[in-house]
């Protein structure tokens, strides 16, 4: 966890300091452990914030609870007047109420330098003159400006430019990765590109007399599932959002942004965190949620993205004025938060040619997500309850069901239909209970949906190319030898050296993992643990007190830690629930390991 040294005061109108006196913060991150994490771990895709002072006061005291947000309305920010950074943590989060609710803003949540690893780009006095830094970037938590274009490169990679000109929202287009060569070289230009961000101004765009000279398209490069690709990424994501379900959390998502740049006024369907890396950006926020028929309508027509039409209207200058379609305008700097519920417009735009800003987001499924993948699974069953047909055996007249005989059914009450076109009441009814006592029959039974919402919470939400990738397909990746699968060994050798202590397991970046318990169909007096991975199901019952001969320990220990070592894997740790063992695992344990490293979900690392 993150330390939390200083108590914090809330409040919607922070005082920000100009950039100038921010005060310098020492450079300092310890070497990193995933150094020696395989090279070969490569894989393969969101947005938002806020300028200045308008929004009403709404201050939380250390020991004081806030008054309760309503959903939407005015931001709540988190402020410290030492400009302490790092204090971003679950309890100040919780404190805020605002999770699901309304936008916060915490100044100052993470200390940028360290997790960037010493980012030269940044320039400053604390900084190496000569470029280099004694922790490399490859092994820091955030990655570069640099790492980022690569990944963006790579042919697997999701990526995307979003281009405007500025003041002209029916000008955005979009231009799918992966980036050319020639892409490639623009974007690492403008890495190198000077720094001046005190003013916010742009001398390069105006005359002597401040007279815009051209209106230039500004471009943002979104890049989606960074953390597959940096897996030091993927560790801190864990590491500073574990509060929040496996199963809710997205890909870790970079976008770099040059002065002007942006994605345009939108909304996005979930809970969001915006993590700016470095630069500046000004965030404007709506302060009511809008619903999917608002924002519907007041979509620009035939466009490559989402774009609210009428942004311009929504910004109140007068703050007594907001009748539900204002917004509150914020700066964010390097280490700020923001966290945006679901629904909130919002419009970002780059303040500086150095803006990097890293969204967290959190999978939230509809009703239609779904019920489309309810009929999906219905359409390739063959139980009854799926293939179980539409029947009418009384339709021609004389109140025959299937509950009489119908050799004691007369001839002369037959009806034959007059209107052969019509849908009938009792035709609709039939088809209404045909699909309402099937539904039924699943739903409401536990374990059928346990395995259903299992698999579904945990398959792959994004367009991903043999990922993961299994432990016999490495040898065939690009740059892949004999030394190198020799030391990778087979599943065996791999979960053996974990065990003795010489090894530890990672999940592969991108895939979720969850665990589950519910009672046993077939013998109620026995527990039924279940643990899912990747849409996949493993299953073990034992009666209650009897957890020790079971996966059900081994089950919550593979799905709620990131990094497995032995301690974990022999259930030393008794804070994860794990009846210890001695110094092994049995058969069926090392079996469902071995199973998990072969599939590629999990992998091994020496460190």
């Amino acid at each position: 966890m993150i330390p939390n040294p200083v108590a914090p005061s809330i409040s919607a109108v922070p005082v920000v300091p100009p950039i100038e006196s921010a005060p310098r913060l020492a450079f300092s991150y310890a070497a990193s452990s995933d150094s020696r994490r395989r090279p070969f771990r490569r894989s393969r895709g969101r947005p938002a914030e806020w300028v200045d002072h308008h929004a009403a006061s709404s201050r939380i005291d250390d020991g004081t609870t806030p008054p309760p947000p309503v959903d939407g309305g005015t931001v709540v920010v988190v402020d410290y007047d030492d400009r302490d950074m790092g204090v971003f943590n679950a309890r100040l989060f919780a404190s805020s109420d605002c999770w699901g609710r309304r936008p916060l803003l915490v100044r100052g949540g993470f200390d940028p330098y360290p997790l960037l690893g010493h980012n030269s780009r940044l320039g400053g006095e604390d900084s190496d003159l000569d470029g280099e830094s004694s922790t490399s970037s490859s092994f820091a938590p955030w990655p570069s400006w640099e790492e980022v274009v690569d990944i963006a490169s790579d042919v697997d990679s999701e990526s995307r430019i979003i281009s405007h000109v500025p003041g002209d929202r029916a000008s955005f287009e979009v231009r799918w990765g992966p980036l050319s060569s020639r892409e490639v070289r623009s974007w690492l230009s403008k890495a190198a590109v000077p720094i001046d961000i005190a003013d916010g101004t742009d001398t390069r765009m105006t005359t002597r007399r401040g007279r815009r000279r051209t209106r230039r398209r500004r471009e943002t490069l979104v890049v989606n599932d960074v953390d597959r690709y940096h897996p030091p990424l993927a560790d801190w994501i864990r590491d500073s959002f574990g509060f929040l379900p496996n199963w809710r959390m997205d890909d870790g998502q970079i976008s770099l942004a040059e002065r002007g740049g942006g994605i345009g006024p939108h909304v996005d369907d979930y809970d969001v965190f915006l993590i700016q890396m470095t630069g500046t950006r000004t965030w404007q926020v709506g302060r009511t949620k809008i619903c999917v028929r608002e924002e519907y309508d007041r979509t620009m027509r035939d466009m490559d993205v989402r774009i609210l039409d009428d942004w311009d209207d929504d910004v109140v200058v007068d703050d007594d004025a907001d009748d539900g379609r204002g917004v509150d305008e914020f700066t964010v700097r390097p280490g700020d938060v923001l966290y945006l519920p679901p629904r909130v417009a919002h419009c970002g735009t780059s303040l500086s040619d150095d803006c990097m800003t890293l969204s967290v987001g959190c999978r939230a499924p509809s009703v239609s997500d779904l019920v489309s993948k309810l009929a999906e699974r219905l359409s390739s069953s063959m139980d009854e309850y799926a293939v179980r047909r539409y029947t009418d055996s009384d339709l021609l007249g004389g109140g025959v069901d299937d509950d009489h005989d119908h050799d004691d059914h007369d001839a002369s009450s037959i009806t034959l239909s007059s209107s052969p076109g019509e849908l009938t009441r009792e035709a609709k009814e039939r088809a209404r209970r045909l699909v309402k006592d099937s539904l039924a029959s699943i739903i409401d039974d536990d374990d059928w949906w346990d395995e259903f919402f299992g698999r579904y919470a945990t398959e792959q939400k994004r367009a991903r190319v043999d990922y993961p990738i299994p432990l016999e397909g490495l040898s065939s990746r690009e740059g892949s030898d004999d030394s190198t699968d020799d030391e990778r060994g087979d599943a065996q050798s791999i979960v053996l050296s974990v065990l003795d202590g010489k090894g530890v397991l990672y999940h592969a970046e991108g895939i979720v993992f969850a665990h589950s318990s519910i009672p046993s169909k077939l013998r109620p007096d026995r527990t039924c643990y279940r643990f899912y991975v990747n849409g996949e199901m493993w299953q073990s019952e034992c009666q209650s007190g009897d957890e020790k001969n079971s996966l059900s320990g081994l089950f919550r220990a593979v799905s709620n830690h990131r990094r497995l070592d032995r301690s974990i894997l022999l259930g030393l740790d008794r804070n994860d629930g794990q009846n210890p063992q001695n110094d092994h695992l049995t058969h069926e344990a090392m079996s469902f390991l071995e199973e998990l490293v072969s599939s590629g979900v999990l992998y091994g690392s020496t460190a």
